[in-house]
């Protein structure tokens, strides 16, 4: 626990917030606003970790479809979670999750354009998650430990929907 910096958690919070929006249909072509801005920079973070882990702990896209319920809203949305994988040393078969959603919505749920911070809603968790993983990384631990960065979880939990649904299909436990 004395690893833990709480300047990086809200640097985190601050650069998501910073991106304007992150609704699930925001802007995927800029550096500095929308979806993929945070997600482009997720992954440098995650990255970073990755360099010092001794290659222990990888990263990688998950890129899905996924069918969207929400008025207003596409029948299918691509999302896109960013996950760092910290491999257990003696039961690596044995999986823990840890995630946050680094997506955000404002109060039109179909609005991928309008200010949607979500500094709290989850921009923390995701800059917790990723925090730990920082932590975490420098220690070796009996089982894997998967970080996940979610996307889409505003429209309906559809990021974590694609990641558990692989997870049960490689048979994950």
């Amino acid at each position: 626990l004395k690893e833990v910096d709480a300047k990086n958690i809200e640097t985190t919070i601050r650069t998501l917030v910073g991106c304007g929006t992150r609704h699930v249909l925001s802007r995927t072509d800029s550096d500095t606003e929308g979806t993929g801005a945070a997600r482009k920079w997720l992954r440098a973070q995650y990255e970073a970790i990755a360099a010092a882990s001794g290659g222990r702990l990888t990263v990688a896209l998950q890129e899905a479809k996924v069918a969207c319920a929400r008025q207003g809203m596409p029948k299918e949305v691509p999302v896109v979670n960013v996950i760092a994988t910290l491999r257990g040393a003696s039961d690596p078969d044995r999986h823990y999750v840890v995630g946050g959603h680094y997506d955000s919505r404002n109060s039109r749920g179909e609005d991928g354009k309008g200010a949607a911070p979500g500094a709290v809603d989850d921009a923390s968790g995701t800059a917790v998650a990723l925090e730990a993983c920082r932590v975490m990384s420098k220690q070796t631990f009996a089982a894997t430990i998967v970080f996940v960065a979610y996307d889409g979880e505003e429209q309906g939990l559809l990021g974590s929907q694609a990641h558990a649904r692989s997870l049960a299909e490689a048979g994950t436990v």
